[in-house]
């Protein structure tokens, strides 16, 4: 990881959903053993279960280290998804174990009393593994917000200084490429598909309070039949694909760390724009066309 100047954002790969966070009331950790709710939350809340959630998370993050990745792939568990075959139960107890110490004993045991099934823990793992994105986002916009509220002198600056960052975390944070996995099984897995809408709709709800207070302070408006939700699906979009296009190393100029922009940076201009009435009133459309006609032979 880089050591960050005093003048950058923080790297945030250390980052987890927080201490002082209730797994079991905020619906991260739903599939824990135990016959009544508040055996379920004690459970969901204990040190031991953190310890295997996080790592399950580190496992993953080895999974797109080349030198360790072959090692991974392989199951021992009936009920383990195919695709995250190297979240097997001995290597997840193997690798919290290790990042624990002797001092801090844990078992199979500890891990079968809290879930009663691989899957059950699994299916814990990548609602965890996805909160973990959301939380390490909140970390990073108290920095973001104050970039672009306090810019007024160079607005396009700290949008491209924001946006660099935000593409960054992309190589920094597991729970990045672990949504990846998550996308891919969604379709069959009702797990993974409820914890991917509810990451997005925890994500939107961060990225638009932030949106929103930028267009307050610079008192801006969209054009026509354009809503602050479709600003941050298009901008969202657009993160994503780039961070796939980052994270398969094709070798394209994504981002200028000398600079510290990025193409996300571009691109959110390049939306802010098009969709940001600049006084005429018009829809997107209707400035396409007066765009075009202007430049047309008579």
């Amino acid at each position: 990881m880089v050591t960050p100047k005093k003048d950058e954002l923080h790297p945030l790969a250390e980052v987890h959903p927080g201490s002082d966070q209730d797994l079991y009331e905020s619906k991260i950790v739903t599939n824990i053993s135990g016959r009544t709710a508040m055996t379920r939350k004690r459970l969901a809340n204990g040190r031991e279960t953190r310890a295997f959630l996080d790592a399950a998370l580190d496992l993953t993050t080895e999974l797109f280290s080349p030198a360790l990745s072959e090692q991974l792939l392989d199951t021992d568990e009936e009920d383990a998804r195919p695709v995250m075959s190297y979240l097997s139960r001995r290597k997840v107890l193997a690798k919290a174990r290790q990042n624990c110490g002797d001092d801090y004993p844990l078992s199979e045991n500890m891990m079968r009393h809290r879930w009663s099934t691989h899957g059950d823990f699994l299916a814990d793992f990548v609602s965890y593994a996805l909160a973990d994105k959301h939380w390490s986002l909140q970390v990073a916009l108290s920095q973001h917000a104050k970039d672009l509220l306090t810019s007024d002198d160079n607005f396009p600056s700290a949008v491209h200084r924001v946006a660099y960052e935000d593409l960054k975390l992309v190589l920094e944070l597991p729970a990045f490429r672990f949504q990846l996995l998550a996308v891919a099984t969604a379709q069959a897995d009702t797990a993974s598909a409820q914890a991917l809408a509810r990451m997005y709709t925890n994500l939107s709800q961060v990225w638009i309070t932030l949106y929103t207070n930028v267009f307050e302070h610079y008192g801006l408006t969209f054009r026509p039949n354009v809503t602050m939700e479709d600003f941050n699906i298009l901008l969202q979009a657009m993160a994503e694909g780039l961070g796939l296009r980052l994270i398969s190393g094709v070798g394209e100029r994504l981002l200028d760390h000398e600079k510290r922009t990025s193409l996300l940076g571009t691109a959110a201009l390049s939306l802010f724009l098009a969709l940001v009435d600049p006084g005429d009133g018009l829809t997107i459309e209707q400035a396409a066309e007066t765009a075009m006609g202007q430049r047309r032979k008579p």
